[in-house]
């Protein structure tokens, strides 16, 4: 079953990759049609004629009413001589002298192969020759292929018949020294006559082995260029070509294209895609679910808060922690945003900035960060002072579209307070203070104060280690992924980096995800 889903995956990612491709495969596939079809029509066309010549086995001298027996290998070797001698240069100059060798004789070539009677057959016979001639002028092939044949027809029986003469006078020789009436009635006179009386026949009757069986004709019909199928060819090229250029350059191409991708990588569901937040928006605040709650980007972050709400039904997931691989992903702005989101729908909601290096969420919110965390776990105040609240003014109903809730109207029409543990001045040793039992002890505190929900915002743990110390104190994760900063070797290096820790990963909020541009939701810019 998991390698029918595995093989299932591959195939979507290979259609994933043909179809992000898909432009230029189809341009060089009717590049290459068209160039093949414009280079094979500007060729001059070439005519073929075939003249069949077949072996026939000499007649028997002494029984011709019988078939004549051959042996295989002697006809299988006379068949590859006469192969040799068509295109050998006897036969040339024979025809050359036949035709004249006229000036206006187009360009040809010349080529003669072994053919069999029966190409079905368990084991075809060898029995014919096929004299082939390839010609910019149709009737010229024809013509020279009958003669290439008829000239070699013609040489094979002349060469027999001039070995039967030097037999004949050999044998004639031999018989004029039998002068007496008893030397001329001995065997030896006898025999040597019957020689020579069959030579006579034999001269008479030879064929050289070879006959025209079928001339050839005049061809109509070019056997190239075949402009049709070499546009054929070049468009298979050229998609070759082109699905192939897409693998490489999907291979050397490092960068994400969308959130299925994240998803196949990480190994984690995608709970949320977050809006691109446009410069107006983000003109009238960071807080972008209390500035302006029916932007786009409002209602993506409302979508992530459902899931989150549907990805922890069942479990003790009360303290969250954001995750990002690098720095200036978006991710203190997505925390705030959320954190906002789910107290504006009436949860009771803790934000602890735990990012002691870069830390964002009191420029956020607009709140002091003079006490706060850092100042809690070094002693110098108590959480009491360093906690703040955040009064939400919402409307009394907010707008949500899309993300299955309806208009939602509050409880009452004072919502409960958004509470911050910012991070406090930053310490000289922010990786031995987060990795302090101290702070671990204080998160836990917060924890058993009755709050629905503890985000705490940690630093890129690809950076620095202090995520991974963090971590130890959390019910759960989520990874926040921005495809326009991070690649697929940082993505499986986050994805090994979080596969060990003990919390639960909810999964992936991907952000600046251009390939929906077209779909519900659009991505939103990097602000954090």
């Amino acid at each position: 079953m998991e390698d029918q889903s595995s093989a299932g995956m591959d195939v979507r990612r290979y259609l994933t990759v043909v179809r992000r491709h898909i432009i230029l495969i189809v341009v060089l596939a009717i590049a290459l049609g068209g160039a093949a079809y414009a280079y094979s029509a500007s060729k001059t066309p070439i005519y073929e004629s075939t003249a069949q010549l077949l072996y026939v086995p000499q007649l028997n001298i002494q029984d011709p009413l019988s078939q004549s027996y051959t042996d295989p290998t002697t006809q299988e070797l006379q068949m590859q001589s006469a192969v040799t001698l068509i295109t050998g240069p006897q036969i040339d100059q024979r025809v050359m002298t036949q035709i004249g060798s006229p000036s206006a004789l187009p360009d040809y070539s010349v080529a003669a192969a072994i053919t069999t009677s029966d190409a079905n057959a368990s084991t075809p016979a060898d029995n014919g020759v096929a004299v082939t001639v390839d010609s910019t002028n149709p009737k010229w092939a024809a013509k020279l292929a009958n003669a290439y044949a008829a000239a070699f027809v013609a040489y094979s029986m002349q060469r027999e018949r001039a070995g039967i003469a030097a037999a004949q006078a050999a044998v004639s020789a031999k018989l004029k020294q039998f002068q007496t009436p008893a030397q001329k009635a001995t065997e030896d006179y006898t025999l040597l006559s019957q020689s020579l009386n069959s030579l006579e026949i034999l001269s008479s009757t030879t064929t050289g082995n070879f006959s025209v069986a079928v001339p050839a004709g005049v061809s109509s019909v070019p056997i190239s260029p075949k402009p049709k199928r070499s546009a054929a060819i070049g468009v298979v090229l050229g998609l070759i070509l082109g699905i192939g250029f897409g693998f490489l350059r999907e291979k050397l191409d490092t960068r994400l294209h969308d959130h299925r991708e994240v998803s196949e990588i990480v190994h984690l569901p995608v709970i949320g895609r977050v809006a691109k937040i446009p410069e107006q928006v983000l003109a009238k605040g960071s807080l972008i679910v209390m500035s302006d709650t029916d932007a786009r980007a409002a209602e993506s972050i409302r979508v992530v808060r459902t899931n989150l709400q549907f990805a922890s039904l069942g479990e003790a997931h009360q303290v969250i922690m954001v995750m990002s691989a690098q720095k200036g992903e978006g991710k203190s702005l997505l925390t705030a945003n959320l954190a906002a989101s789910l107290a504006l729908a009436g949860k009771k909601v803790l934000l602890i900035d735990a990012d002691l290096r870069r830390p964002r969420v009191h420029a956020i919110f607009g709140v002091r960060n003079t006490l706060g965390l850092s100042s809690v776990v070094a002693g110098f105040c108590s959480l009491d002072d360093a906690l703040q609240t955040r009064d939400l003014d919402a409307p009394k109903i907010v707008t949500v579209r899309g993300n299955g809730d309806g208009p939602q109207t509050p409880a009452s029409d004072t919502l409960p307070p958004l509470t911050l543990l910012t991070s406090g001045p930053i310490p000289p040793n922010p990786g031995e203070m987060v990795a302090s039992r101290r702070l671990a002890t204080i998160i836990r505190e917060l924890a058993a104060k009755g709050f629905d929900y503890v985000f705490i915002d940690s630093p890129a743990f690809l950076a620095v280690g202090d995520a991974a110390a963090l971590a130890a104190v959390a019910d759960a994760i989520f990874l926040l992924v921005n495809l326009k900063l991070t690649n697929r070797p940082t993505l499986e290096e986050a994805r090994d980096f979080l596969e060990p820790l003990p919390p639960a990963k909810l999964g992936v909020v991907t952000v600046m995800d251009d390939a929906g541009k077209g779909e519900r939701y659009h991505y939103y810019q990097q602000n954090a």
